[in-house]
Parts: structure tokens; sequence; C-alpha cells
């Protein structure tokens, strides 16, 4: 499924737009705190008068991930649930940790922790997530 995420992600979202937007909102916010920080007034009531523009610009870049999310979201909330329901349910056992993970593991007589399907997919999903938009090229950063 991250798989699916990050091909949809590929092209339905213009990277190199989203990027740029990003380099440059995250330069004004930069130049914006290094003047307060300094407390140049007429160089923060300048920048301050760019700031609507640069928040359409945010949302601009944000918005391209966001219809990822609404193509992606609903196909993959009904495949977990069928293999939820394959396996036993959202509660069921699907593997076993040797280091207890507060939260997330539950100890058993062997002093294994057990790990629901619900945490297992979260970090296993978290885990790969981050390979796949580096291999992919689209990481947000």
């Amino acid at each position: 499924m991250g798989l699916s995420s990050n091909i949809a992600t590929r092209l339905l979202v213009d990277l190199k737009t989203e990027k740029r937007l990003r380099a440059e909102v995250a330069a004004f916010d930069k130049e914006l705190k290094a003047a307060v920080a300094k407390k140049e007034k007429d160089k923060e009531d300048k920048l301050k008068k760019k700031k609507p523009q640069m928040d359409q610009m945010r949302l601009k870049a944000s918005s391209g991930r966001m219809k990822v999310t609404l193509v992606t979201f609903v196909p993959f909330i009904l495949i977990y649930y069928l293999i939820a329901g394959a396996l036993g349910g959202l509660s069921v056992i699907v593997a076993f940790s040797p280091i207890p993970i507060p939260y997330i593991t539950t100890p058993n007589a062997a002093h294994i922790g057990t790990m629901p399907l619900f945490w297992w997919y979260s970090l296993s999903s978290f885990s790969f997530t981050f390979i796949l938009q580096k291999l992919l090229g689209t990481s947000p950063t």
C-alpha cells in the first residue's frame, strides 16, 4: 500500500513545484524570524505584508499531497479492514517482539511482547514509508 501511495504521489503531485514552493516559504520564514529576533521593525513590517502571499504558497505546496490522501484513503481503509477480517479482527496478535514496547506490546508468559495487527501495521508502514519515499523521490523535504 505504501508503494501504491508513493506512485500516486509521483503521478498526482508536481514534485518540482512543490519543492520550489517549500524552499521559498522556508526562506521567508527564516528571514521573518531573523528580522523579529534582530528587532528590525521596517524589515519585519515589509515581510509581514508578504505573509498572505507566503501562506497561499504554503497551502499550494501542501494541497498536492492532500489530493493523494483523498484518492488513497478510502481504498486503504477498505483493504486494511478486509485483511483484518481475514486474520480474525483488529486485535488479533500478528507479531511478537523480543523487546517490550510500552503501550504497543503486551507481555505474555514467555516474556515476549505480543503485537496486535493495528500496531504491527502502523510500525511497519512508518518504517517502510520513509525508505520508499527516498527511493521514489517523493519525500516532502
